[in-house]
């Protein structure tokens, strides 16, 4: 293995922190969050995804059961990724560069900085063949290997459901997670207010929004429908500030439901402003979980 994903991120980290300072680079990263368990060493009964390390191996013996010791477990982040995925993953951003490529590079910069701080990560995903979801481990083979599994599916079928997909999470997983949505504004509609409320009980949730282009301009493709738009539509300004303050009243709609939840999100749409926008995401969960 080459590690050509971890060694790009890794420059891209250290040329800003070679700029500017961060806390949440330099050492504070782990303390954005609200998820961290220090209950006392007990024993609870394997779920899949748990790192085959934490198994107590003498008292799986001894119950029949396979169990692991929840204080080294939990007593680092577990961070889920759930990145979309779909046709709509082909569409451009608002900055004009590739979505899904957009939406890998943001996956791959949070993944290096969790890996960095001795966290462990996994990654879920809708494809054509059903749910892709890692083990929860860290390390650079792991963390080379997701980055080609999420560039593989980000464009793998013609739907994603991010909201059954933390569905299923809030029902099946009894870990505490720090989950990281990768989605767009369709995405973020989803998640409907019993789908937040099951799903922060015992979760952090930050959301990242890929912002969609604009259906204006020279050459507009409509991936939904599989074709160009012609010049009538997509070159009338009327149109454009119509679809301009319909996202605006959703954005507000998303923000007061999300806030509710104490759900924390930012939207980007360059590679240039990734981790900015990262920084910018952990400041505001940091302070909205002291709040």
């Amino acid at each position: 293995m080459d590690y050509d994903n971890l060694a790009k991120i890794r420059a891209e980290i250290n040329l800003y922190t070679s700029r500017k300072t961060s806390n949440i680079l330099d050492g504070e990263f782990t303390s954005v969050f609200r998820g961290r368990s220090l209950d006392f060493d007990d024993l609870r009964e394997y779920t899949y995804g748990d790192n085959i390390k934490d198994i107590d191996w003498k008292s799986s013996s001894k119950t029949g059961k396979t169990l692991v010791r929840r204080f080294i477990a939990e007593k680092k982040h577990n961070v889920l990724f759930v990145v979309d995925t779909g046709a709509k993953m082909r569409a451009d951003t608002l900055s004009f560069e590739d979505k899904g490529a957009l939406a890998v590079d943001i996956f791959g910069t949070i993944a290096y900085l969790v890996d960095k701080h001795g966290d462990d990560f996994a990654l879920m995903q809708g494809t054509e063949n059903g749910t892709f979801f890692s083990f929860f481990r860290n390390g650079a083979a792991h963390f080379e290997n997701l980055m080609t599994k999420c560039s593989q599916n980000i464009d793998k079928g013609e739907k994603s459901d991010p909201a059954g997909m933390l569905d299923y999470i809030s029902e099946s997983m009894r870990r505490k997670m720090v989950i990281i949505l990768i989605t767009d504004m369709a995405g973020m509609d989803t998640l409907n207010e019993k789908i937040l409320r099951k799903i922060t009980v015992n979760n952090d949730l930050l959301v990242i929004n890929i912002e969609d282009a604009y259906m204006y301009g020279d050459d507009v493709f409509d991936v939904d429908r599989g074709k160009y738009e012609d010049d009538y539509t997509s070159r009338r300004s009327k149109l454009l500030k119509a679809e301009q303050k319909e996202r605006q009243s959703r954005y507000l709609k998303i923000n007061e439901r999300f806030k509710r939840y104490g759900v924390s999100y930012i939207s980007i749409s360059s590679e240039k402003d990734i981790i900015e926008k990262v920084i910018e995401l952990f400041e505001r969960h940091k302070h909205e979980s002291i709040s």
